[in-house]
């Protein structure tokens, strides 16, 4: 299962060996929350009676909100390089379904490929094969469905390839919409600003320090300082990273693919912090 919006960094591959580690509480705080996948994961599992989704990015926190009021549905826009530049800092679905490893910033398509990438999403979407054509003969092809997924499936099985990932990452967004009517509270302020309740579970995803995973510069230091604060007032509070300082306690680790670059992935080991001795 997918969890949350496609999103560079995104736990939707560990949400739940992550949200297994967690103890059971009243509230579920995701003070970093990026694509929701801890969010969603935490809400689906049933140990929270209230899932609270942060996020300080706006267009981030807009694409999720979007996402979760079935904003996306309908949406069926090609988008090219020269859109992207002009609507990626704006516009959620641009930034999200176009862009390279959901970084949010970089163009997903090679120039080279971008016109076959736009030939099969006119296809798909607009049941127009004249671009297609071009690179294949599609004389004894034609949908059994009206369903974009469906439609997608079928013309991926007749070219026996992956076309296009701009739609995978539609069909993410429009899935999201059942979240409406689940008890999830959302806001847009720095981690430091949300007021946590009484029986809470507090998870941070932080931008990796020496990473340059996030859009953003992030303080490390004010960071890890708000942890210590927030074990004086005995919270605890779990976080992800490679790496922690010596006086965070490590309760879980797991290997996670990471993207390098179009052609190239690695494995890391992730791992889950503390601020208190477990």
């Amino acid at each position: 299962m997918n969890y949350g919006i496609p999103y560079k960094g995104s736990k939707n591959k560990i949400a739940e060996k992550l949200i297994e580690q967690l103890p059971p509480a009243k509230h579920f705080y995701d003070l970093f929350g990026g694509g929701g996948a801890m969010t969603h994961c935490a809400l689906l599992s049933g140990k929270y009676k209230y899932v609270h989704y942060n996020e300080f990015n706006p267009l981030v926190f807009k694409a999720f909100k979007m996402a979760i009021n079935g904003e996306f549905k309908g949406e069926n826009r090609w988008i090219s390089r020269e859109d992207f530049k002009r609507l990626k800092d704006t516009d959620p679905y641009v930034a999200c379904c176009f862009s390279f490893g959901n970084d949010f910033k970089t163009y997903a398509y090679g120039k080279n490929c971008e016109p076959f990438k736009k030939a099969v999403h006119y296809s798909i979407f607009f049941d127009d094969n004249s671009l297609l054509n071009k690179y294949i003969d599609l004389k004894d092809f034609k949908y059994s469905s009206g369903n974009i997924k469906e439609r997608r499936l079928e013309l991926q099985r007749y070219m026996k390839t992956n076309l296009i990932e701009s739609l995978e990452r539609l069909e993410r967004l429009q899935s999201l919409e059942r979240l409406n009517n689940v008890r999830v509270l959302l806001s847009n302020l720095s981690y430091d600003e949300v007021p946590i309740e009484n029986d809470s579970v507090i998870y941070c995803d932080p931008p990796y320090k020496d990473t340059n995973t996030y859009l953003d510069d992030f303080n490390h230091e004010k960071f890890y300082q708000w942890l210590r604060e927030c074990r004086e007032k005995n919270q605890q509070v779990f976080i992800s990273e490679y790496q922690m300082p010596n006086d965070f306690y490590e309760v879980f680790s797991i290997k996670k693919r990471v993207l390098i670059n179009d052609k190239q992935n690695t494995c890391k080991l992730e791992k889950l912090f503390s601020t208190l001795k477990t």
